[in-house]
């Protein structure tokens, strides 16, 4: 009978503590409901502030962004919040003008990953539809990041994919081009050398002729001096003037 007891006990106790995690899960799942219905909203309204900012100049662009450095620096707003403000005004005003004019909501989507949340808007515009993206922290359910981007159709992200990879065969053939001409020229390298190794001989030979010319100019020289010596003697045993007479030409006796 006390077994009995211990056992209906035991049952009764499990069944509250299931109870109380129920209760516990359904709060969870209540709250974080209603969080994903104010995110929605959040969106929706930030739609409108991007409106705002529709027909900016670059300069003016760039006059938001020096504003949202200096509340950095001020601390009136963090560097996460002013990065991602940064970025996505830089994305929706590179965008702007090809999607046209604001028209409906779309679907919202809230996914679950690692230790964030991602929630997805996607907004109906005249041109082109848009996907506006929050980063959700788990932890303070804080958004850490936001981008806007323009939705591409199937068949665009597929030419869009087959254009880069032409765009990658293209470069792979090029370098192997490149490097084909450059063992090539290793091919052509030993016929330079030999072109400039002729060239330098060639130099060599003319300075050597050169030489040969010079040293047939000092005979010539060392001959006249011969001829004046001898011309000398001739007049000495002659008695007259070396002007009498003209030395024509001189052989030597082997």
């Amino acid at each position: 009978m006390k077994k009995a007891v211990r056992i209906i006990s035991l049952m009764c106790l499990c069944v509250i503590v299931f109870a109380l995690c129920g209760c516990g899960s359904n709060n969870d799942e209540a709250i974080l409901e209603n969080k994903k219905q104010q995110v929605e909203q959040s969106m929706m309204s930030f739609v409108y502030d991007l409106e705002k900012y529709r027909g900016l100049s670059d300069s003016q662009v760039q006059d938001y962004i020096e504003t949202l450095e200096g509340y950095k620096k001020n601390k009136m707003i963090t560097e996460e919040q002013a990065k991602m403000n940064e970025d996505i005004i830089s994305q929706w005003h590179e965008i702007e003008s090809q999607v046209g004019e604001f028209e409906n909501y779309g679907e919202f989507e809230f996914d679950s990953a690692g230790k964030t949340y991602t929630a997805t808007l996607n907004l109906k515009y005249s041109n082109r539809d848009v996907k506006l993206v929050y980063v959700i922290s788990k932890t303070d359910f804080e958004v850490t990041g936001a981008n806007v981007e323009m939705v591409y159709t199937f068949g665009e992200k597929m030419s869009k994919a087959g254009l880069n990879t032409l765009t990658g065969i293209g470069i792979v053939f090029i370098m192997l081009i490149l490097m084909s001409l450059i063992i090539y020229a290793f091919n052509i390298i030993p016929y330079i050398q030999a072109k400039y190794k002729k060239s330098q001989e060639a130099k060599k030979i003319e300075i050597t002729s050169f030489d040969e010319i010079k040293e047939t100019d000092k005979e010539s020289t060392d001959d006249s001096e011969l001829i004046a010596v001898i011309a000398a003697a001739i007049a000495a045993s002659q008695g007259c003037s070396t002007d009498d007479f003209i030395v024509r030409s001189i052989r030597r006796r082997k």
